[in-house]
């Protein structure tokens, strides 16, 4: 593979075609958007500790777990309380507001790579028509894009439930016991083992993207075609991929006072979205020619 005639080519391409900027700027979108997961633990105090481990508080519930009197539920009903309810207003249409973003995004994501596929084609293509194919595949790019987020959920709840489990055995004066540590463990173990699957899986999502847009493939296939290919071609997508981080850190670093500049002066700040949605085409059409020729569309010679 001519590496330097695969950029040079995904480069031209974009510059000649200003539309697939603009796809590239809402592709920015689902890059940019996500879910931020935090937590608090307000369990545990001098309030919650008990002389002797083997007995049970009074009040206790006929399921071993929280007493209902305990402090810090008094305070979280406080808590709720007082929230206004605007306050929830707005979580919510955050919340709306992201998950639109993403779709518009995810969309985007697709016309790009039908766009700069139709281009290769030598058929004519446009805006819309690029949005259109986008928008055909959209159900199926957005599952593509929310099964990696299912094992990283997965592992994050079930952390959760081992820290929960744990703080509730210490609660009852049994951290030491043999159920808080197989419960710590087990749970620690699994989170370990969804987190990989779902780092593994983003990364096919570039692969998997194309399968689904220019072979027409579901969400499962897709993966699994994408796998296939990135297995065939390891070594020149691995190439790819460090030529892709190199241009990045380049980039960034020269432009890092004039980002500066940019990001205090609103005025510039078009400049901005414009040089974001054209690196997101750039890249973008980088991995759509070199999915073509890895899958035989395209012939070497005819990247130019």
């Amino acid at each position: 593979m001519d590496y330097n005639r695969l950029f040079r080519r995904a480069a031209t391409l974009v510059w000649e075609h200003k539309f697939l900027i603009v796809l590239g700027i809402l592709a920015a979108f689902s890059s940019g958007t996500g879910s931020n997961n935090g937590s608090r633990n307000g369990l545990g105090g001098d309030n919650g500790s008990f002389q002797n481990g083997d007995q049970l508080p009074e009040g206790l519930p006929g399921i071993p777990g929280i007493p209902q009197d305990a402090p810090f539920v008094a305070e979280l009903q406080e808590f709720a309380a007082a929230v206004p309810a605007g306050v929830a207003l707005l979580v919510c249409l955050a919340l709306l507001a992201v998950v639109v973003l993403y779709i518009v995004g995810t969309i985007a994501r697709g016309g790009l790579i039908a766009g700069v596929d139709a281009l290769e084609k030598g058929e004519k293509t446009s805006l819309g028509q690029a949005w259109s194919a986008g928008r055909r595949r959209g159900w199926t790019l957005i599952g593509i894009g929310i099964l990696p987020a299912i094992p990283a959920l997965t592992g994050l709840l079930l952390g959760l439930a081992g820290m929960a489990a744990s703080g509730g055995l210490a609660y009852l004066g049994r951290i030491a016991s043999f159920p808080s540590v197989g419960l710590s463990g087990f749970f620690g173990v699994l989170m370990c083992i969804l987190l990989p699957i779902s780092l593994v899986l983003g990364l096919l999502r570039t692969f998997a993207n194309r399968a689904a847009m220019l072979e027409g493939m579901g969400v499962l296939a897709a993966y699994g075609r994408g796998f296939s290919v990135l297995v065939e071609n390891l070594g020149s997508a691995l190439v790819i991929f460090i030529i892709q981080v190199v241009i990045s850190l380049l980039l960034g670093l020269l432009l890092l006072l004039p980002g500066i500049v940019v990001a205090l002066c609103c005025v510039l700040w078009p400049l901005f979205f414009i040089f974001q949605g054209f690196m997101a085409a750039f890249f973008s059409a980088v991995w759509t020619l070199a999915w073509r020729q890895w899958t035989d569309a395209l012939p070497v010679n005819k990247i130019q």
